[in-house]
């Protein structure tokens, strides 16, 4: 029992610690960042000079950083905490997918077209709804690629 309770409290601390980000990397010119990793607003984050790292928020807003000397600041304001389910579905997406075989990944119906999948409400409700991570993943990459802000 006791190593249940062990195990509940630290699940809910890393829960707590995983909404508390708000943005994600998506694309960086430096190796020690590497896509979805998660920072929060006001971060400061030691990016080399010449180096750029691209963030998103759950919003959908893309921003591109340049680091410097000391370093850049990561902007904004804090994020709502009724993002965060939103937030860690497109960390998923971001992520690099699993690699080998993944058993029940499609449940359900017909995926849709990637080309339909113009919205980020769109991508986030398909990776969520209908099991088409694959699609969703390919979908954020084409809007990530349009500049989509």
């Amino acid at each position: 029992m006791r190593k249940i309770l062990i195990g509940l409290a630290l699940s809910l601390t890393v829960c707590g610690a995983a909404a508390a980000s708000d943005y994600i990397v998506v694309n960086s010119t430096d190796p020690a960042f590497k896509r979805g990793q998660a920072f929060d607003a006001g971060a400061k984050v030691a990016l080399g000079a010449g180096k750029t790292i691209t963030l998103m928020r759950a919003s959908g807003e893309v921003t591109t950083l340049k680091g410097g000397p000391s370093g850049v600041t990561v902007p904004g304001a804090k994020m709502a905490a009724a993002d965060s389910a939103r937030f860690e579905t497109l960390r998923a997406l971001v992520e690099p997918p699993p690699s080998g075989r993944t058993f029940g990944a499609r449940r359900g119906g017909i995926c849709p077209a990637v080309e339909t999948l113009v919205t980020l409400d769109d991508i986030v409700r398909v990776a969520d709804s209908s099991g088409c991570k694959t699609v969703a993943r390919q979908a954020l990459d084409n809007y990530l690629a349009k500049g989509a802000n």
